[in-house]
């Protein structure tokens, strides 16, 4: 059963970084790769609410944290973590019960690792170049 939660997981992540693959420009691939590489370690500083309320308050439309925000808060949907919409995610992140809400974390956290994995092998960055000394 664990297999296949987790394949669930790698199928999602994959069409999501798919999808900005296809559909964003460079300068968003970038920031999406980023970001999602960058998560992680925010949760484990700042916690999952922290995070949540970060990606919220940045989630203008056509973003890298809109799309962040919106994969996680449809990913917890269809496990069954949350039944709230879109205006109630960040208070039902607040409102959870201790069990509630490391299952969340740990859902979430789960998801960014397929996340990080592919936006790394699918997002080519271009490397920087330096600017020679005149």
């Amino acid at each position: 059963m664990q297999k296949l939660i987790e394949n669930g997981r790698a199928a999602y992540a994959y069409e999501q970084v798919k999808q900005v693959c296809e559909k964003e420009n460079n300068k968003t691939k970038t920031e999406y790769r980023a970001l999602v590489r960058s998560l992680p370690s925010m949760i484990q500083t700042n916690g999952f609410a922290a995070v949540i309320a970060f990606l919220y308050a940045k989630r203008l439309k056509n973003t890298p944290h809109q799309k962040v925000y919106q994969t996680i808060f449809d990913w917890l949907k269809q496990q069954g973590i949350l039944n709230s919409s879109d205006k109630e995610f960040i208070e039902a992140v607040t409102k959870q019960n201790r069990d509630g809400y490391k299952r969340m974390t740990w859902e979430t956290m789960s998801l960014l690792d397929w996340l990080k994995r592919f936006a790394e092998g699918m997002i080519e960055v271009e490397p920087i170049k330096r600017q020679e000394a005149e």
